[in-house]
């Protein structure tokens, strides 16, 4: 065998190591290490709209937009974001919205040790209860990425694992018309949608996110579909929700 076959044979088996590993941790719909939602019952003709990494400098923009049309959504918020814009967050809750443990600082959980991922939900935690008032119950770990330890802090801070079926790809350099398109292939009863009222960075811009959710109520109402909550939309029956591997 050449050098070069060799290569490529470590390589082959080292990427087929690596598989299940990527899947577990990285896969939306994986259910490996852990429970996680990532879908809603499909016989309600209603979505859920969730919005990552803020509250930041354009949050107020979607929420204007969720007001002018009635529409409650969660907000899966990051800690040091809170502590920066604490008016935001209060005004999210103020206006009927969920909220959600989305880490302290936006790590990746696969390449932090286990006691700093249990540091990034607790502190989290304190946090919105500090600053909103309220303790979360839900979780969306950054990326979407879960690890041993992750479940581990989550069970005990007993918070449930949300991820997404469907995501508008905002956190690329994209337009509304981008962002809207990308959400309505995917829209359906029971969908999870994924957008970002902020950055995790705190540098970019969300500005066509908040343009887009007022073409996807548009497009929401126009298919029959409601824009509710997660918690409303995840009241329903266990066996309904889509959290097991076979879907």
């Amino acid at each position: 065998m050449t050098p070069v076959a060799i290569t490529a044979s470590g390589g082959l088996a080292a990427l087929a190591a690596w598989a299940p590993i990527y899947y577990a941790t990285y896969a939306v719909r994986s259910q490996w290490l852990g429970p996680t939602v990532w879908h809603g019952p499909r016989n309600r003709a209603s979505i859920a709209l969730t919005f990552d990494d803020g509250p930041g400098q354009d949050t107020e923009r979607v929420l204007d937009v969720l007001a002018r049309h009635s529409v409650r959504a969660t907000f899966f918020m990051i800690g040091r974001h809170v502590e920066r814009h604490p008016q935001i967050a209060r005004r999210i809750v103020a206006d009927g919205h969920e909220i959600g443990n989305h880490s302290y600082a936006h790590p990746i959980y696969l390449y932090v040790t286990p006691s700093r991922t249990r540091r990034e939900l607790e502190r989290t935690q304190h946090v919105l209860r500090d600053v909103v008032g309220v303790t979360p119950s839900l979780s969306r770990p950054p990326c979407g990425v879960r690890t041993p330890a992750y479940f581990s802090a989550a069970r005990a801070l007993r918070l449930r694992t949300i991820q997404w079926s469907v995501a508008g790809y905002d956190w690329r350099p994209v337009t509304s018309t981008q962002i809207t398109a990308a959400v309505l292939r995917g829209l359906e009863p029971g969908a999870i949608v994924l957008l970002h009222d902020a950055d995790s960075a705190g540098r970019g811009t969300r500005k066509p996110t908040a343009e887009a959710v007022t073409a996807i109520l548009r497009h929401t109402s126009a298919r029959g579909l409601r824009s509710e909550p997660l918690s409303q939309l995840l009241r329903t029956d266990a066996s309904t929700i889509a959290s097991t591997s076979h879907v």
